[in-house]
């Protein structure tokens, strides 16, 4: 390529750089595009095909692997995100990055530096899985009329009151509405960004550990018991970049990993040194997920013994929201049982909730899981189907 050209092919680039600015503006505000796109994203619904499941499992795990193992991977991806994002800046301070195999758009919030996630379902399609989760919840209450029933509904972003973004807000309150006057609920809601960034993370879809500790208060308010343990705190890791920042492979935004500092002596069931360890190693992959190294739950089925004698059992059915306080609620009950159907032997069999309150002598139940997946089923676990009554 002569010199000439080589300027003439530099000169294209640098206005082509230049003139998709302006045009991507012009065609977002006369509504022939939108600032949602998929970026190549393929959105995938789980199904209770096995094979289909399997094959979308392999996938995500030769994705993992490269993020783990090829850092030019991650910085050519990262950069496009950022460039991507970079652009939207001059539309908006709220900024869409991504879909992701959750059915949610991923969002950057720039003034306040934090992502959030937006469902991606129409309010009509949350309104009728809404009334199948409601039929479910009401129909163990008056089933199982003496157990103690609570669900625990920490809102995210766009669930709070203060930003109700696509009237979720508005879902929470009716869902609550239509439970039966025997379940008991508590709803995790902040009224402000400043108060929601106290308690949860701002790259990851986590509490952090003071948003844990107002959950394991209110949950113990919620049932009439009272603490009985000195909760402190401490940084995990300093330099954090949770699960949103690491499906765009973005360091821009940093996090403090932090914990509750709260040992307890109780009996588990689990013989595995990967089992909740509390305490992690340097990885020198910036997206290491030191949460889940540290609050490792991934297990189908943990039994919490305690020495002292109450009277009382507990069965928390879960996902990873557990972790950090399944262990401190464990304190306050003889035995405590956490089940999370989304590992081991519950990813084949169903929970037959009758047999397994009756086997161990049950007396108080805790949904504990993100707000979209107890409201609306949000990832398809369809545990109405798979938690037998």
């Amino acid at each position: 390529m002569s010199k000439k050209s080589f300027v003439i092919v530099i000169l294209v680039i640098i206005f082509g750089v230049f003139l998709y600015v302006p045009v991507k503006e012009v065609l977002i505000r006369i509504g022939i595009t939108s600032s949602i796109h998929g970026d190549n994203w393929i959105l995938v619904r789980k199904t209770k095909d096995p094979v289909y499941d399997k094959i979308n499992s392999l996938k995500t795990d030769i994705e993992n692997r490269y993020n783990n193992y090829f850092p030019l991977y991650n910085k050519i991806n990262s950069l496009y995100y950022n460039v991507n994002a970079s652009v939207d800046e001059l539309y908006s301070k709220f900024i869409y990055l991504k879909d992701n195999s959750d059915n949610e758009h991923l969002f950057l919030d720039k003034e306040n530096d934090f992502y959030y996630l937006v469902s991606q379902y129409s309010s009509s399609e949350i309104d009728e899985r809404m009334n199948k989760q409601i039929e479910f919840y009401n129909d163990i209450n008056n089933k199982y009329p003496n157990i103690n029933l609570m669900l625990y509904l920490p809102l995210r972003y766009s669930e709070t009151s203060f930003k109700n973004i696509n009237g979720m807000h508005d879902k929470v309150n009716y869902f609550t509405s239509k439970l039966n006057q025997g379940i008991k609920y508590r709803v995790f809601d902040t009224s402000s960004t400043d108060e929601y960034l106290k308690y949860f993370y701002k790259t990851d879809h986590h509490f952090n550990s003071y948003g844990a500790e107002k959950v394991y208060l209110d949950i113990l308010s919620g049932y009439g018991l009272t603490n009985n343990l000195n909760i402190t705190h401490k940084v995990v890791k300093d330099n954090y970049y949770g699960s949103l920042a690491k499906s765009i492979l973005s360091t821009k935004i940093v996090d403090r990993l932090t914990a509750i500092d709260t040992r307890t002596i109780l009996g588990v069931n689990i013989n595995d040194s990967k089992f909740k360890p509390l305490k992690v190693e340097d990885n020198s992959n910036p997206f290491y997920d030191y949460f889940v190294v540290y609050f490792n739950g991934q297990y189908d089925e943990v039994i919490y013994t305690n020495k002292s004698q109450y009277n009382r059992n507990l069965l928390i059915i879960c996902d990873s929201l557990a972790w950090q306080i399944d262990y401190l609620l464990a304190n306050n009950f003889d035995r405590t049982f956490v089940v999370n159907m989304k590992y081991g032997k519950w990813t084949k069999n169903d929970l037959d909730l009758s047999s397994y309150i009756k086997d161990n002598n049950i007396t108080h139940i805790l949904f504990l899981r993100e707000t979209k997946n107890i409201i609306f089923d949000g990832d398809n676990f369809k545990l109405d189907e798979r938690v037998v009554r």
